[in-house]
């Protein structure tokens, strides 16, 4: 049995993650800077710890977690959210096995042009500039505008001509021009140990959060995606968790970018997820099975309540031995509105106010 420390309590896949590990009679930590995060109402928790906010307060929250791993002697730190690269910058100052990359590679992961060059060789990439090369303005509407570090698409600017390009002309070295593809949206969640895959799940996203996070997602395998996968992971010695995002066209599989972090594909791995992170087994999902944040997808799009896919799919939240999260998940919601309101942000934007890394 070991001691398990987990950040990021706020993310429905910390809630899962939890739930694995203690049902496999590990104790379970968890810490947050969030007074009410989800996966703190969960019975499998030993304990919730609130913790400072990296961004705001790096040098507290480094001391807090070196104080944490000492006091409850954690043997794995994993974190989940973007504070994973906080950590990583402090990975060979913590006494325990922490399952993140090191800091340079994580940036260069991260970052949505230089993970392009490294995903080259193990995939085919769509044209991709940085915007301070990129003069095809007037064809605007074939391009996809990214910041280079961003995440859930909250700033994407999609088929939109020129005139509503003013972001990425003002800052075109903070931004990328890249190549419009039309087909199937995949995205791939998976495991490392030192460069040896431990879990894999590929899924369709079939309902999303406005332009980012899914909400309701079906599991999808294709050997050619596992296999490109894999080598990457191989090839970089990957540790931790780490998820991409890919379109299949046809036949041609193109990746765009990547997140070195938990993603929803940890919901469909499911109950095998402690093992694939603490045993030498590969767990891999070949199965279209589904599931969904109903509370998410509710609020984004109220009338899905109506919908039949809405009321047979699997809730992520619902744990029928562990029923307090589901139940009180509306006062995390309501935290998040409240901080929404208090910095003048929409409620993904303040989501991630406090552990985001824009490099």
């Amino acid at each position: 049995m070991s001691s398990i420390l987990l950040t990021g309590a706020r993310a429905p896949v910390t809630l899962e993650l939890c739930r694995a590990f203690a049902q496999q009679g590990h104790r379970v930590y968890l810490a947050d800077m969030n007074l009410f995060p989800i996966a703190r109402w969960s019975g499998f928790v030993e304990q919730y710890l609130r913790i400072p906010a990296p961004v705001q307060e790096f040098a507290a929250f480094t001391q807090a977690l070196k104080d944490l791993v000492e006091r409850y002697q954690i043997e794995h730190l994993i974190p989940t959210c973007e504070e994973t690269f906080y950590v990583s910058k402090i990975k060979d100052e913590l006494p325990c096995r922490v399952w993140t990359n090191g800091f340079e590679l994580m940036v260069e992961l991260h970052h949505k042009q230089r993970f392009l060059d490294l995903a080259q060789n193990f995939f085919q990439i769509p044209a991709t500039l940085s915007c301070a090369d990129f003069e095809d303005w007037k064809n605007a509407e074939a391009y996809v505008f990214k910041p280079v570090f961003s995440r859930f698409a909250s700033q994407v600017i999609i088929g939109q001509p020129e005139q509503k390009c003013q972001t990425p002309r003002k800052k075109p070295q903070d931004w990328i021009a890249q190549e419009r593809l039309f087909g199937q949206e995949i995205c791939v969640y998976s495991i490392w140990h030192q460069g040896q895959l431990g879990g894999f799940a590929a899924y369709r996203p079939m309902q999303r959060a406005g332009k980012g996070a899914s909400v309701y997602f079906e599991g999808f395998f294709r050997q050619d995606i596992f296999e490109a996968v894999k080598k990457f992971g191989e090839h970089y010695q990957i540790e931790g968790q780490l998820s991409f995002d890919l379109m299949l066209c046809g036949d041609k599989l193109y990746v765009l970018e990547c997140n070195p972090r938990s993603t929803s594909g940890a919901h469909l791995l499911g109950e095998d997820l402690a093992s694939c992170f603490l045993s030498d087994q590969q767990f891999v999902l070949r199965s279209t099975k589904t599931k969904a944040i109903k509370l998410a997808w509710l609020l984004n799009q109220p009338g899905s309540i109506f919908s039949s896919d809405f009321s047979k799919l699997e809730d992520v939240i619902w744990h029928s031995q562990d029923q307090r999260p589901f139940f009180l998940q509306g006062l995390s919601v309501l935290e998040l509105l409240y901080l929404a309101i208090r910095h003048r942000q929409n409620v993904l934007a303040v989501s991630t106010r406090d552990i985001e890394f824009n490099g």
